[in-house]
């Protein structure tokens, strides 16, 4: 029986089916609750249906309990002169009713609510995996074909990761923390879930409705991503679980595609052979949750600056010191316990696995042409250049055997 009711409130909560991307309480209501964006994936129906149940139910209850309570204290306030009348000591019919009507109403938002918390549980057997890695303060996604997302975006004054997602495909995120606890939440998908150190936790998720499209040269080959509509840049992927200083700084984007572009999307975050080592390095310095730590701008931050830094002396806590080279770079970055610059604290996790021997290679031409000496910057403009030429020239041959 309540099974059904919760079916039948979801029908009548929702106006018109996801597809149409539109349910009951747009408008101001929607902008008041969601920031304006109307449900987006195969759960937000569902989910929304559920929220303003409750939402109504506690509002309506609330009116009617302080009415009367205004209302009875007023009535029956104490007046010089008469004495208090004598309660009832009980009242069979209102005490049958106010624990009835309430145990229905909670009963609906329990199976109803548990209906649509199950249906979050397990993902289609078809569903694409999506390796999440949440660190202070930066996430990271890792597609089937190993692509990890190359483009980035500007979320109040930070430097954030641009993610792609599929409309109409099943999508599931296998995630894991490499430090404290953190919780990836889609607002307009309506979707939650934490993400601990040590251990998987899984959510997926169906989008709805286009934001973008991909544009391509005239053969084929990756531009850049286009909004379909620039008043909807796309979604937001937020942590909600407090992770430290810079909690509040750890976003990202979610564009959705079509099948089609999504595939060439992911296709080109995978290749990076055609991007020369100075850019790509900055762009790991974004992607890669480098820029949470380091700044670029000589400004103190949980780690040292990268400004500046290469070429010069490290002093370490115990005592000994290093110059900051191309070994330096790389033993940080794959064991960065192995020697803690003086004054800042060991919380950097290990890159192992996670970055290639040409992004290591990347990062560290990046940090020459952050030195102060203009023949470091252009020492790591040489190697940039020389790199792409010698493919070039590897590749002229190969096609001309």
């Amino acid at each position: 029986m309540l099974a059904n009711l919760s079916d039948t409130f979801l029908a009548g909560a929702t106006a018109k089916s996801l597809g149409a991307s539109q349910l009951f309480l747009a408008s101001w209501w929607d902008e008041l609750w969601w920031g304006g964006k109307t449900g987006q994936s195969n759960f937000a129906a569902g989910t929304d249906a559920v929220f303003f149940y409750i939402f109504w139910v506690s509002v309506a209850f609330f009116a009617l309990l302080m009415f009367l309570m205004v209302l009875w204290a007023f009535q029956y306030r104490r007046k010089a002169g008469t004495h208090a009348p004598v309660s009832n000591s009980h009242n069979t019919k209102l005490e049958i009713a106010w624990t009835v009507i309430p145990t229905i109403l909670l009963g609906v938002m329990f199976v109803w609510g548990f209906k649509e918390y199950a249906r979050q549980l397990v993902a289609p057997i078809d569903s694409e995996e999506i390796q999440v890695t949440a660190s202070q303060w930066a996430w990271e996604w890792v597609y089937p074909n190993g692509a990890t997302t190359l483009e980035t975006e500007v979320i109040a004054d930070a430097t954030a990761p641009v993610f792609a997602l599929p409309v109409g495909r099943p999508v599931k995120f296998i995630m894991s923390s490499t430090d404290v606890i953190h919780s990836m939440f889609f607002s307009a998908f309506r979707i939650k879930r934490d993400v601990f150190p040590n251990r998987y936790t899984v959510m997926w998720v169906e989008p709805q409705e286009l934001t973008h499209r991909v544009l391509a040269d005239a053969n084929g080959k990756y531009i850049k991503l286009e909004p379909i509509d620039p008043a909807n840049p796309g979604h937001y992927l937020t942590c909600t679980e407090y992770c430290g200083d810079q909690h509040s700084q750890m976003w990202a984007r979610i564009v959705l595609l079509s099948p089609t572009d999504y595939e060439m999307w992911k296709a080109a975050q995978a290749s990076t052979d055609d991007i020369d080592l100075k850019t790509l390095g900055e762009m790991l310095y974004a992607t890669k949750g480098c820029n949470a730590c380091h700044s670029v701008d000589g400004s103190a931050k949980t780690g040292p600056t990268w400004k500046g830094s290469w070429g010069t002396q490290r002093t370490f806590d115990d005592g000994t010191s290093a110059e900051m080279d191309i070994n330096y770079v790389r033993q940080s970055i794959l064991e960065p316990a192995a020697h803690i610059v003086d004054g800042f604290p060991n919380q950097m996790v290990s890159y192992q696995g996670r970055l290639t021997d040409r992004e290591i290679r990347a990062i560290s031409v990046f940090l020459k042409t952050l030195s102060s000496s203009k023949d470091d910057q252009q020492k790591a403009q040489e190697e940039s250049d020389a790199e792409i030429a010698a493919k070039k020239a590897a590749a002229a041959a190969g096609g001309g055997e």
